[in-house]
C-alpha cells in the first residue's frame, strides 16, 4: 500500500526563493520551515560551530523586534519558533495555530532574512554554548560521538559536530556571525515549506508579500565531495576517570540519496538497528558485554558514516570490539537469511507511517527531501520499496558499505587499561580528552 503524499503547490518567487505549500487536513495547526542551504559544512577550519551560532543568535532580534518582543509575541500566540543548523542547511521552524500564521510568517522571515545580531545577546549565547561544550567533557558518550565524527570523516566538511568545539567558539566573534549570514543567506538559497489545513493560494500570497521582499545576494554553496573510507586505525581518547569505556566503530559510507538507501536500511536493521538484531544477540544476550548496542547509517546530502556504538567495562573493551568486528565480517561474508530480511522489512514498513502522522513531521520530511536530494516518490512508495529489498541486495550493500577492513575503532576510557587491548586491531593513537573539544 502506498502512502498518500499531500498535494504540493510550489512557486519560485521573483527574488529566487522557493515556496512549497502542502494543504493537509487535520488539527488546526500549521508547521512552517524556512531553510537556507548554509550548514556546518560551511563553517571553515578554525570556525567550527559558526553556522550553529548564526541560528542561535538570529532568534534574539530580527527586523524591528528585539528578542524579548519576539518571545512575548510567539508565546502569546501559543507558538514555537527557533532555528537549528545541520550539516547541509540551517532550518528555522515555526509551529503555531493556523490563525497565527499571518502574524508569525513575517516574524519567521525576519529571523532568517533580517536578524540584527545584538552584541549583548551574542556574547550571552556564546558563553552559554561554551559552558555546554565544557560540560560535554564529563560525558564519555558525547566525547565518543564527537571524536567519531572527526576520526571517521577526517578533514571532510562533515567531520565535526554542528555545535562546534570549545577552542573554535572561543575565537568566534560577532563579526564572523554577521559575515557568515551576509555570505550565505539569500533568497536564492532559501526554501519555505508550509503544511497544514490552509489555503495554498492564501499562503503563497502571504509568502510573496513577506519572503518575496527579501533582497540579498548570497554565494551558492558548492556541493560537498563524497567521503572515502580511510585505512584502519585505532584511536583511544584518554579519560582516566571513566569507569566504563565507550566504543565506536565508524567508516565513510553512502549518502542519503544513494540508490543503496533501501538495502542499507534493511541491512542495518538486521545487523544492529533493532532490539532483535545480530549485534544485540551477540554482545548483550550471548556475552553480557553491554546493555546498549546500536548500528546505524548516518546519511547527509553528500556523504555518510556507518557507525557501531556501545559501551562496556574497561577490562572487556577489547573483547567487545572483537565480537563486533567478527559479526560485521560474518555479515559481509554470509549476508542475512531470508527470515531476517522478512522480519526486518515487515518491521520497517509497519513503523514508517508513524513518522508522518503530524504536520510538523511532514514539514520536516519535505525539507529533508529537498536538502538531501531525494524525491517524494521514495516517501510515497516507502513500504513497497523496503519490502522489495532482497537477500542478495542486503549482502551486496554490506560488502560495499561496512568498514570491515578500514575505518576507525575509537574508545573513550582510561588509556592505561584500554590501549593494550586494542592495539592488535590497527595502528594505535592515544589522544587526551581535551583534544576532542
Amino acid at each position: 500500500m502506498t502512502l498518500a503524499v499531500p498535494d504540493l503547490h510550489e512557486e519560485r518567487l521573483g527574488n529566487g526563493a522557493t515556496v512549497v505549500v502542502a494543504a493537509r487536513p487535520g488539527v488546526p495547526l500549521v508547521a512552517a520551515r524556512l531553510f537556507v542551504r548554509a550548514g556546518s559544512a560551511l563553517d571553515g577550519a578554525g570556525k567550527y560551530g559558526l553556522a550553529h551560532m548564526v541560528s542561535v543568535v538570529a532568534r534574539r532580534g530580527a527586523g524591528r523586534r528585539a528578542g524579548p518582543s519576539i518571545d512575548a509575541l510567539v508565546e502569546s500566540l501559543g507558538a514555537d519558533l527557533g532555528g537549528d543548523a545541520e550539516e547541509d542547511a540551517t532550518v528555522y521552524g515555526l509551529s503555531a495555530p493556523v490563525e497565527a500564521l499571518p502574524t508569525l510568517l513575517g516574524v519567521l522571515v525576519d529571523v532568517v532574512a533580517a536578524p540584527t545580531f545584538p552584541a549583548g545577546e551574542f556574547e550571552r549565547l556564546r558563553r552559554r554554548e561554551l559552558a555546554g561544550l565544557a560540560r560535554d567533557s564529563d560525558e564519555p558518550g558525547v566525547l565518543a560521538d564527537r571524536a567519531m565524527l572527526a576520526s571517521g570523516y577526517g578533514e571532510h566538511p562533515y567531520g565535526h559536530a554542528v555545535e562546534g568545539r570549545l577552542r573554535d567558539l572561543r575565537r568566534v566573534r560577532l563579526a564572523d556571525v554577521r559575515a557568515f549570514h551576509r555570505r550565505w543567506y539569500g533568497p536564492a538559497n532559501a526554501t519555505l515549506v508550509v503544511v497544514g489545513p490552509l489555503s495554498p493560494a492564501d499562503v503563497l500570497g502571504r509568502a510573496r508579500r513577506t519572503l518575496g521582499r527579501w533582497r540579498a545576494t548570497a554565494e551558492t554553496p558548492a556541493e560537498v565531495a563524497a567521503a572515502a573510507l580511510a585505512a584502519r586505525r585505532v584511536v583511544v581518547v584518554d579519560k582516566p576517570d571513566a569507569t566504563q569505556t565507550q566504543i565506536r566503530i565508524a567508516g565513510a559510507a553512502l549518502w542519503r540519496a544513494s540508490p543503496d538507501y533501501f538495502p542499507a536500511v534493511v541491512a542495518n536493521a538486521v545487523l544492529g538497528g533493532g532490539f532483535t538484531s545480530r549485534m544485540v544477540e551477540a554482545i548483550r544476550v550471548n556475552r553480557g558485554l553491554s546493555y546498549g548496542v546500536r548500528t546505524r547509517f548516518a546519511m547527509s546530502r553528500s556523504a555518510g558514516l556507518f557507525t557501531f556504538s556501545s559501551f562496556t567495562k574497561n577490562e572487556t573493551a577489547g573483547e567487545l570490539v572483537e565480537v563486533a568486528l567478527a559479526e560485521m565480517s560474518r555479515f559481509v561474508e554470509e549476508g542475512a537469511t531470508a527470515e531476517e530480511v522478512a522480519r526486518a522489512t515487515a518491521y520497517l514498513a509497519g513503523l514508517f507511517p508513524l513518522s508522518l502522522e503530524t504536520h510538523d513531521q511532514w514539514a520536516d520530511r519535505l525539507c529533508d527531501a529537498r536538502i538531501c536530494g531525494y524525491g517524494l516518490d521514495e516517501v510515497r512508495d516507502y513500504r513497497e520499496r523496503v519490502r522489495a529489498v532482497s537477500v542478495a541486495e542486503v549482502r551486496d550493500v554490506a560488502r560495499r558499505q561496512l568498514p570491515v577492513q578500514g575505518g576507525v575503532i575509537l574508545a573513550v576510557g582510561p588509556a592505561k587499561d584500554v590501549a593494550r587491548q586494542l592495539d592488535r586491531f590497527g595502528p594505535l593513537h592515544i589522544v587526551p580528552a581535551r583534544s576532542v573539544l
